[in-house]
């Protein structure tokens, strides 16, 4: 069993590989402008699969642990095909929806039960104490296929949008191939009562304060980030940058997350429970300098905000990790997930709404002020914490 465990975490860095080279987020903005979509419109839709993510991302970790994360993995990428297939052949808004609620389902079925599998092979291992180390390179990993895929999709655009999609169906399908071959770990599927499980999800969050901080503070963080990135490729289009500059762009942060997820584990040591707020303010600095109308200084503050977000993942998945039970795991691991949709469904379209009258480049400067604010005001709190 340990050495077919072991296999799961070697599988992994390929699965996660294929399942992050995702040459359409740095293209799909732009594509469905092409479509006929105003930027309040792909907000709205952007709003629908965020929507899609808080209903069913709970019950999608609830799947995980009763069913396996196996299965669940391999559903995953199924509708990631689905979605691709959609987003290629539709022009009405409401197609659309379906296929950002399919594309919800995919980044739902795959949040909590990749996270999972991955430390449930370890403590069957009895080697967790490796997690955080082997995650980093995972997120590594992570960020240099994101990376890859940025590029390589800037280029394709120009060629085609539809050949994006299809290369995205070819990525899926492989990654639903990896899964055949992963292990589940023994100490899964140990709920057998749905309604039991979620009780015992609900009171382990209720009486866990920390657990409530880190569920929250960190859909912050990654909303923040995450917005901005989405919109970035239009805010650098209309600054005069072709698709192919704008991959270049997006490829050259993939050097930059990748030293942050590898200082991840650095930090947490150097900084303790205050790296993910000083991570928080470096990445609220890089969007104010992200606002500047000289290029340079603005990609060198999408670099420094892409940076920071990147070291915050595995700070946040340790800290996650060691606060719940395996027989939670997932849905714990979901609940973050539809924390984040939460402040994202309500983000996302202000900000693309905001934008329409007040221009992208003021929004993001807004947003890195109220961001450093927000990380200045849980500073304090958290030298008051270490005070008593």
């Amino acid at each position: 069993m340990k050495d077919r465990l072991s296999k799961n975490i070697k599988l992994d860095f390929i699965f996660r590989f294929f399942c992050n080279f995702c040459i359409t987020d740095g293209i799909f903005v732009l594509f469905l402008t092409k479509k006929g979509m105003s930027l309040w419109q792909i907000g709205i839709l952007e709003g629908i699969f965020h929507a899609t993510s808080i209903i069913t991302e709970i019950p999608s970790g609830a799947l995980a642990d009763l069913l396996g994360r196996k299965k669940v993995l391999m559903a995953s990428r199924l509708f990631g095909i689905f979605s691709s297939l959609i987003m290629v052949s539709a022009d009405s808004m409401w197609l659309l929806g379906i296929c950002f609620i399919f594309s919800a389902w995919t980044f739902n079925l795959v949040s909590g039960s990749e996270e999972a599998l991955l430390y449930d092979s370890f403590l069957g291992m009895r080697q967790e104490e490796q997690f955080f180390k082997i995650n980093s390179r995972l997120n590594f990993v992570t960020e240099l296929s994101q990376g890859l895929a940025l590029l390589v999709g800037g280029y394709l655009a120009e060629i085609s949008y539809t050949l994006c999609y299809v290369v995205i169906i070819g990525t899926d399908s492989l990654a639903l191939l990896i899964c055949l071959f992963m292990e589940e770990p023994e100490n899964c599927n140990k709920c057998v009562s749905i309604k039991k499980h979620f009780i015992t999800s609900y009171h382990l969050i209720k009486g866990n304060q920390k657990l409530q901080f880190v569920l929250f503070h960190y859909a912050v963080l990654f909303a923040f980030h995450t917005s901005v990135f989405l919109y970035s490729q239009e805010y650098y289009y209309f600054r005069g940058l072709s698709e192919g500059r704008i991959g270049v762009i997006l490829f050259a942060l993939c050097g930059c997350n990748s030293i942050g997820a590898l200082l991840s584990e650095k930090s947490a040591k150097l900084l303790g429970n205050r790296a993910s707020v000083i991570s928080g303010g470096i990445s609220a600095v890089g969007l104010i300098f992200m606002w500047s109308s000289y290029l340079p200084l603005s990609v060198a503050g999408f670099g420094i905000n892409s940076m920071a977000n990147a070291a915050l993942y595995p700070l946040q998945s340790n800290e996650l990790n060691k606060m719940i039970p395996s027989e939670q795991r997932a849905t714990i691991i979901s609940v973050s997930s539809m924390c984040f949709s939460v402040v994202m469904i309500v983000l996302f379209p202000t900000m693309g709404y905001l934008a329409d009258y007040m221009g992208m480049a003021n929004v993001i400067l807004g947003m890195g002020g109220g961001l450093f604010v927000y990380c200045l005001l849980q500073m304090k709190k958290t030298i008051q914490n270490n005070n008593k």
